[in-house]
């Protein structure tokens, strides 16, 4: 009976490693082909043979096993290094399988368990050793990294502009994004220790079934997307229903809360309900206004609206009665076609804001322009329109800003002392199809590009894909830092996060990367296009900053997850 279900484990064991090396083989085939790695293609012959050994000979399958568990580790630390992520996604899966092969039933050859899984357990122990050194490196999976790569103590903040040490008041903290608080009154010593202060429930709620949306007294509480603000003692924040809501920052206590009351009709399935984030701003001592400490809030029905920080009134001065409506200039737009889901930028007395255009619908979509409003009346001051010429104007009241141009929907951070702010853009829909995309969308698609805050001038634009088909555009804006320069003077530089996983480091004046952190055009694929279509042959690549994007193409994408 023993014997019958070792030889059952044992086929069970040969046909799941059979498969497992098929996939591997000839993935790891196209990838080569690729241009890709030479280790996938490598291992799924390893295993195949491991298989086929198995049925009679299993001594020499799990001894084909343990060298392959041996050669992956050796490959994984000299392609990552001890970090706990690159070999993770490497090992796991052939860890597991390894583990697999020390159950007593599967592939004996002999009475001696330690005998038959010697080879096997000692290429875990080497596997197993490295995934553990890793979890103690800079980059651990706690989190922590050495003091020394910590944001340097006592340095000016580029973009504080006065931004008190316990306060956030924009979405990145500051409108430079910097996204660090100077704050030390939480360590890794203690923070193990933080308890619940309080909790607060927003009300707003949403009905299940059919995906059809309630009003505030019926149905489940949504999930909140949004990032909270704090400016002295108060929270403020957003919810899906357009709430904007002000919170005591010690105890929860709702302060006030304000109901733009968006049309009913524009919230239905069609309608991605979320807010990510208001914006406070206090108007300058010299523009009068009965309204100077403000809170601004997209509206999910394609409003804008202002609000009292101090009362969660409307500011009247603003717009009509504290609203502008965001749908002006852009002629028609489908039901869903267009709404705001991200804070604005407020800064030089403008409110800079763009839009999220529904993907992948349609050519001849809503245009991605963004606008510079007046922050104290609400009238527009310019527009940037990478379709019209002039690009920045200020359209008049018949005037349609320039369709299916690339939009910039997420957060947008600013240099007060250069009066730039940098947008990160998405884009010209459709994502995945560029056949009609005309030059100047792909001039400024997926790009970080910088405007004269007051004017709306463009003042350059530095492009991290070419030709996007892959849907990588940019969903924040960069985080400011100086940095040495070659000749010992600081350089105001930015940080440009992305979807590919790539961070590039630019000097926000010009747009040129920082000397030290070098870009290079490498080849790519550019097989695969649809018709009508074509792909860049090369993309940038920051060359002296770690990368994210452990899978450079698609098939490596998959064994990756496969081995993860």
């Amino acid at each position: 009976m023993r014997e019958n279900s070792g030889r059952l484990w044992s086929l069970i064991t040969s046909v799941l490693l059979g498969l497992t090396g098929a996939f591997l083989f000839f993935g790891g085939a196209q990838l080569l082909f690729l241009g890709g790695s030479w280790f996938y293609i490598l291992a799924g012959g390893v295993m195949i043979g491991a298989a086929v050994s198995g049925f009679k000979n299993p001594k020499l399958a799990v001894r084909l096993y343990a060298g392959l568990l041996l050669v992956a580790t050796i490959w994984s630390v000299a392609e990552t290094g001890f970090n706990i992520w690159g070999l993770e996604v490497r090992l796991m899966t052939l860890v597991g399988l390894g583990a697999w092969l020390l159950l007593p039933g599967v592939w004996r050859s002999g009475s001696d368990w330690l005998t038959d899984k010697r080879e096997v357990l000692g290429a875990l122990a080497v596997s197993c050793l490295a995934l553990l050194v890793s979890c103690f490196t800079s980059y651990s999976i706690d989190g922590t990294v050495p003091d020394d790569r910590m944001a340097a103590q006592g340095q000016p903040d580029p973009a504080s502009d006065g931004v008190k040490d316990g306060d956030w008041s924009a979405y990145g903290r500051t409108v430079g994004g910097d996204r660090y608080s100077p704050l030390g009154q939480i360590t890794r010593t203690n923070v193990t220790g933080l308890k619940r202060a309080w909790l607060t429930r927003t009300g707003d709620v949403q009905q299940v079934g059919e995906g059809t949306v309630a009003g505030p007294d019926q149905g489940h509480e949504f999930n909140l997307e949004v990032t909270p603000i704090k400016v002295d003692n108060t929270l403020y924040m957003c919810t899906p229903h357009s709430w904007v809501m002000a919170l005591d920052a010690a105890t929860g206590k709702v302060r006030w809360k304000f109901d733009p009351h968006p049309a009913m009709a524009d919230l239905d399935k069609n309608v991605y309900l979320a807010c990510r984030g208001v914006t406070y701003y206090h108007v300058p001592d010299e523009i009068q206004t009965d309204c100077r400490n403000r809170i601004y809030s997209p509206v999910a029905d394609v409003r804008m609206v202002a609000l009292n920080a101090e009362t969660g009134k409307t500011c009247e001065d603003f717009g009509d009665h504290g609203y502008i409506s965001l749908r002006e200039y852009l002629g028609h737009v489908p039901h869903g076609f267009h709404f705001v889901t991200s804070p604005p930028l407020v800064a030089k007395n403008r409110l800079i804001t763009g839009g999220w255009v529904f993907d992948n619908q349609a050519n001849f979509e809503p245009s991605g322009a963004i606008r510079g409003f007046n922050a104290t009346t609400g009238a527009l001051e310019w527009a940037w329109d990478a379709g019209h010429t002039p690009e920045t104007w200020k359209p008049g009241p018949d005037d349609v800003l320039t369709r299916d141009t690339p939009n910039a929907w997420g957060v947008y951070t600013a240099d007060l002392n250069l009066g730039l702010v940098y947008l990160p853009t998405g884009n010209s829909p459709p994502d995945n199809w560029g056949g009609t995309r005309r030059p100047f969308d792909d001039a400024t698609s997926s790009a970080t590009i910088a405007l004269d805050i007051e004017t709306g001038e463009r003042r350059w634009t530095y492009q991290t894909v070419h030709h996007d088909l892959w849907d990588m555009d940019i969903p924040s804006g960069p985080s400011m830092v100086d940095l040495p320069g070659p000749d010992g003077a600081m350089i105001p530089a930015l940080v440009q996060s992305t979807k590919r996983g790539e961070f590039f480091v630019l000097d926000r004046r010009t747009g040129q990367p920082v000397p030290g952190y070098p870009v290079e055009e490498r080849a790519v694929p550019t097989a695969g296009h649809a018709p009508d279509d074509r792909v860049s042959p090369t993309q940038p690549y920051p060359a002296a900053m770690p990368s994210l994007e452990l899978p450079r193409v698609l098939w490596r994408r998959f064994l990756s997850d496969l081995s993860g």
